[in-house]
């Protein structure tokens, strides 16, 4: 039991401290993780979390930017959203105890020509003039593996290029006349009973 609880406590508290929260309150980022790895040509999750507050679109005005501040990677800054949602519907409230919160969602798609190196999803508020940096590592593109057969000479089924097909008709015929053999003592036993 008493284990059972600490795994539970641990996953609890590993949930809340990959969340970021922002200078102003006004905001957390709950994904990407900080310091996660994430691929080149994949998508890069981003998710953040926004107060109950009817008064948010005059105190927030958020733009997420994909950067780095490494010069050895020699990139140009990407605006993912220059005009974040920081809407309160219905479909984007959540309840956490009695803890009333509005969650967004959306992605990016890593170019496959990105570097490998360390990057940072940049969180950006106009309205209170602070940033919330996540970094993250991208690790290098990695190719579809498609796979190609050893034996090109194999044999392949035919007529139709079905993989169900049967190309001896006369073991086709036998087994359909055994079935309705079988089919039919059964029934006539049923029957008799």
């Amino acid at each position: 039991m008493i284990f059972l609880v600490f795994v539970l406590f641990s996953i609890l508290s590993s949930l809340v401290c990959s969340e970021v929260l922002s200078p102003s309150h006004n905001y957390n980022v709950t994904l990407p993780e900080p310091n996660a790895p994430y691929v080149a040509g994949q998508m890069l999750p981003i998710s953040y979390t926004l107060p109950d507050d009817t008064n948010l679109p005059n105190l927030l005005q958020l733009s997420v930017l994909f950067t780095t501040q490494e010069p050895t990677l020699n990139f140009t800054d990407i605006v993912i959203t220059s005009n974040a949602d920081i809407s309160q519907g219905f479909s984007f409230r959540r309840t956490h105890n009695t803890y009333v919160y509005y969650e967004h969602q959306l992605s990016y798609a890593i170019p496959n020509n990105t570097l490998p190196g360390n990057y940072i999803v940049l969180f950006v508020d106009a309205v209170s003039k602070s940033n919330t940096s996540v970094p993250i590592l991208v690790r290098p593109y990695a190719a579809p593996v498609t796979t190609i057969p050893t034996n090109p000479n194999k044999a392949r089924p035919s007529g139709g290029g079905s993989i169900f097909a049967t190309h001896n008709n006369e073991a086709n015929t036998k087994s359909s006349s055994q079935y309705m053999i079988i089919v039919s003592v059964a029934c006539c036993l049923l029957l008799s009973l």
